[in-house]
């Protein structure tokens, strides 16, 4: 079964050119496998952050005990880049 995940990343490594927005979430890399619970949990942590859109098999995922968040097992092309999300 497809699934729909977000993958975060602090806006300071794209603004300062360590990072480019189409970049590729690393396998390991931390994901929300909820929109509204990564905006809460986003907001609560203070920092700016870019966020970008992936399609994965439910297979290519270990969803955490939280329910909300994932590790990613596969490097897979985000939908669209890397874009800024206004947290305000």
């Amino acid at each position: 079964m497809k699934l729909t995940v977000w993958k975060h990343h602090i806006a300071k490594h794209f603004e300062d050119g360590t990072l480019i927005t189409d970049a590729y979430p690393d396998i390991g890399s931390t994901v929300f496998t909820n929109y509204n619970f990564m905006v809460e949990y986003l907001k609560k942590d203070g920092r700016r952050w870019y966020i970008a859109e992936l399609e994965v098999d439910e297979k290519e995922i270990e969803p955490y005990k939280n329910g909300y968040m994932a590790t990613i097992n596969v490097i897979r092309k985000p939908k669209e880049e890397f874009k800024y999300i206004c947290l305000d």
